[in-house]
Formats: C-alpha cells, sequence, structure tokens
C-alpha cells in the first residue's frame, strides 16, 4: 500500500509526494490533491502557484484541509480571516482544529499580532505533535513569558529528530533563543549545524538569524546560495533584503525589506525600522508603536535594539498589571474625556454609583504611579502614549486606515464597568460609521477583520468586492454562516 502523499510531505520526501499527487489518488478527493500539490510548490518556492492551486482547491471544496492551505497560501490578513471561518465550520476533531489552529497562528505572526500565541498553545494542547510544540514554543519567544532555559530544555530533545523539517524548526527555536539570551556565539555554532540541511523551502527563514549571528564570509556565502533560489517577491525576498541590509549596513536594501515585511512579516519590518532609524532614516507609517508593546522584553531587545516604543495597550488588550483593573479603567475613560470628568460622573462610570470615597483612594494609587490628575473636573493633565488615544485623535481627522490599524480589538474587553462598556459599544459604532460611508473596500476588509461577526460589514465587502479577488470567496462564506446563525 502506497503511503500518503501527506506522510510523506510530513517526512520531507517532497519528490515521492509529488510523483505520487500528479494523478488522482484513490480516497484524495481532487481538491485536496491540488491543495497538496500548490503546497509542493511552496515548498519549492513557487508562491504564485501556491496560491493559485489552493484557491482552485477552495473553490472547488471548502474542507478543512484545503481552507488550511488556503489561509496559508493567501496574504496573511485574508489568510487568518479564511482560517477563522474554517475553524467555525469545522470545529470538533482535535486533529484538524491543531491543524487550524497552527496556520493561523502562523498567519498572525506575520501580522505581529500575539494572539498568535493563543493559537499555537491550543494547537499544541490539541494535538502534542514535534511541529505544535515547537511552533508554541518559537511564539514563545516573541510573546510569552515562558523563561528561556525552559524553552532551551523543551527543544533541544527534536534536535536529532528524523524528519529534517524537524530538525530545523528545533534549530531555528533554539539559535533564536540564544539571540534572545544574549549568546550570539552558542547561535552561530548551532547555526553552522544546520547549514547542510538547509533547502530552498527553509532557507528564507534563516537569512535573518544568519545574518545577526554568523560571520561576514558565511552570510555572504548563505545569501548567494539563496539569491538563486528565492522568488523576488513577498516575504522571502523581503527577508532576503533585510539579511543583506543588516549585513552590509545598506539603507536601500533596508528600506526595500520593509516595505515587502511590513505586511507579511511585520515583526521582522521592525527590525529594519530599528537599523534605519540608527543610520537617521524614518520610515512612513512606522509599526513599533503598534507592535512593540506586544513583544516580551527581550524580544523588543532584538528587533528594535531598546524597550521599544512605550505604549499603553486599551483596544483589544487586558488590564496593566501595575494599575489592576479599576486602574486601567479609570485611565481609559479619562483618556476619553480630555475635557475631565465630575467625581460623581466618573465614580458612577466606573462603579454604577457615586461612591466617592472608593473614587478619592483609587485616584490616590494613580497619582502615587505617576499620573498627574487635576481635580473639579477630574482630568489628566499629563495624558500617557496610548492606542486609545492615538486611535480617538486618528478618527477625529478622518484618517480612516491610521484608526483601523490601531483598533486591535473593543475596548478593555473584559471589564464590565458602565462607562467602560458604554465607550466600547460607541467607539466601535463610530468607526463601523465611519468606515461604511467612506465605502473604501480594503478599509471595510480590515473593519470585517477586526470586528469578526459583524454581518452589516460583511455584507458591505462582499457587495465591493470584484469576483477575481480571492478574498470574495472568504466574504461570501461569513455572509451564508452570519445569516444562517442569525436567522436572516
Amino acid at each position: 500500500m502506497e503511503p500518503h502523499p501527506l506522510r510523506l510531505l510530513e517526512e520531507g520526501r517532497d519528490r515521492e509526494a509529488e510523483a505520487l499527487l500528479q494523478t488522482s489518488q484513490e480516497g484524495l478527493p481532487e481538491a485536496e490533491r491540488l491543495a497538496l500539490l500548490g503546497f509542493v510548490e511552496a515548498r519549492k518556492g513557487n508562491l504564485r502557484a501556491y496560491r493559485a492551486l489552493a484557491l482552485e482547491a477552495a473553490r472547488r471544496a471548502q474542507t478543512p484541509l484545503t481552507l488550511y492551505h488556503l489561509g496559508l497560501a493567501l496574504p496573511p490578513k485574508a489568510g487568518a480571516l479564511a482560517l477563522e471561518e474554517a475553524l467555525h465550520r469545522f470545529g470538533g476533531n482535535a486533529k484538524g482544529e491543531a491543524r487550524l489552529h497552527l496556520a493561523l497562528a502562523i498567519a498572525l505572526e506575520r501580522l505581529g499580532r500575539p494572539e498568535a500565541l493563543a493559537h499555537a498553545a491550543l494547537a499544541r494542547l490539541k494535538d502534542p505533535s514535534p511541529w505544535t510544540i515547537l511552533h508554541h514554543l518559537r511564539l514563545e519567544l516573541l510573546f510569552g513569558t515562558k523563561p528561556l532555559p525552559e524553552v532551551l530544555e523543551e527543544a533541544e530533545p527534536f534536535l536529532p529528530h528524523p524528519f529534517p523539517g524537524v530538525r530545523l524548526l528545533a534549530g531555528h527555536t533554539l539559535a533564536l533563543t540564544h539571540l534572545l539570551r544574549g549568546s550570539p556565539k552558542r547561535a552561530k555554532n548551532l547555526l553552522r549545524g544546520l547549514l547542510s540541511l538547509l533547502e530552498p523551502q527553509s532557507l528564507a527563514s534563516f537569512l535573518v538569524l544568519g545574518a545577526l549571528a554568523l560571520d561576514p564570509p558565511e552570510v555572504r556565502l548563505l545569501l548567494e546560495g539563496a539569491k538563486a533560489f528565492l522568488p523576488r517577491e513577498g516575504w522571502p525576498w523581503g527577508f532576503y533584503l533585510l539579511a543583506r541590509g543588516l549585513g552590509e549596513g545598506d539603507e536601500a536594501h533596508l528600506l526595500a525589506a520593509h516595505g515587502l515585511l511590513r505586511e507579511e512579516g511585520a515583526l521582522y519590518a521592525l527590525l529594519a525600522e530599528a537599523r534605519l532609524k540608527a543610520l537617521g532614516v524614518e520610515v512612513e507609517a512606522p509599526l513599533a508603536p503598534e507592535l512593540a508593546p506586544g513583544l516580551r522584553p527581550e524580544a523588543r531587545v532584538l528587533l528594535l535594539g531598546e524597550a521599544g516604543t512605550p505604549l499603553l495597550r486599551f483596544l483589544g488588550g487586558g488590564p496593566l498589571p501595575s494599575l489592576g483593573p479599576r486602574g486601567t479603567e479609570t485611565l481609559a475613560l479619562l483618556l476619553a474625556h480630555e475635557a475631565g470628568l465630575s467625581g460623581e460622573a466618573l465614580g458612577e462610570a466606573l462603579y454604577g454609583e457615586p461612591n466617592l470615597g472608593a473614587l478619592k483612594a483609587l485616584l490616590h494609587r494613580l497619582r502615587e504611579k505617576g499620573f498627574r490628575i487635576s481635580c473639579s473636573p477630574y482630568r489628566l493633565e499629563n495624558p500617557p502614549p496610548s492606542d486609545l488615544g492615538a486611535f480617538l485623535k486618528a478618527l477625529s481627522r478622518g484618517d480612516l486606515e491610521g484608526a483601523l490599524a490601531l483598533y486591535q480589538g473593543p475596548l478593555l474587553p473584559w471589564s464590565q464597568a458602565p462607562g467602560v462598556e458604554e465607550l466600547r459599544l460607541e467607539l466601535e459604532e463610530a468607526l463601523k460609521q465611519a468606515v461604511l460611508a467612506q465605502g473604501d473596500t480594503e478599509n471595510l476588509f480590515l473593519l470585517a477583520e477586526r470586528l469578526g461577526e459583524d454581518l452589516e460589514v460583511w455584507e458591505a465587502l462582499l457587495e465591493r468586492l470584484p469576483p477575481e479577488d480571492p478574498r470574495r470567496l472568504i466574504a461570501r462564506a461569513r455572509v451564508a454562516r452570519l445569516r444562517r446563525e442569525y436567522g436572516v
């Protein structure tokens, strides 16, 4: 009995898998055969062929496997939506769900979004395979809190794994861990041992690590080898340009890398930003204010060369540990009301009643932490940099692109304070109405992604997407599901 192509691909036996996939396979639906053929092309570095075959596969049949590959083949924003839709439709099978959560983690990582870690953790929980374990550990290095020695201890046993792909993923995770620990020599020795394993499909992800750890002659050899195989577009070429820019300190390569990576490899675009800044070059619409706060401190140091831009997160974020829930809610309310609030209004917004005693104690604690809050009315005299403040300013001047970039989720979704709940709905509705009135397709797409389950926005997006746009497939599926769920 012939082995299944999926098994062959997992083992790194791509040529055997491709030979099987050239003809119809018993027990393998035609749509899934096309999706796997596309994946083989991606392994060769042909991302265009992967995207075309994944789209055709999903048009023929939407299954967990075809939507998995569609999610990986599309640009990450569209891919994340396709994978979220697949999870809604095909939940229940642990292994299938794990595959979709893992792909969603990869798409979100490419966008620089910390939620990637949660999806990697779910993938590992539902199917603790070498792939899910190592991806989870790797994302802990970027967004998590797991001590670095523990990451090393968990990842090292996978280095002698029989599958080359597992060995490379383990090596990537371990090399990144050493760099975060400030041990470039250990990262260098590890990468040298992996160079002989690198093939076209794995080159791109090692280029930046190599540029950070290897000696210049080794970096030049690695880049020369990669140049012959990498497609000169998208994130793989962005990694090549970034590695070259890092090695040569070249402004032009760093700027080009930043342009390619900001939408498909955002965390590495941060590295380009930091190096450009050191050269005295500022980029338009820098990503650091939005992305840096979500990174673990060691990752901020590696990517930005410093602690990163301080920015308090209120939109889609959790409570601020040093302030506590009430302190966080108070700051959000004061940031949203620049003119200030009376004691009675602020107390009711927080507690549902004036409660001036509790309010005064709370404000005293905030003042002790360095926030200057005046009385009559209560007002922030030194508003800290925050996503909420920047979002409100962007919305007020009609900068919908800026507002959407900052709106990573609802205001303090965990809060049940009456004033915060009211403000949360006001912000979402204001943004929604502004985007619907403008009618720009890209902004509608971003809004649909941010709001997730808003049928009105998805219907508006579906009306405006041209038939050839690959996102139309996602929008049509989301509208159909939401109409069923809402009984429309």
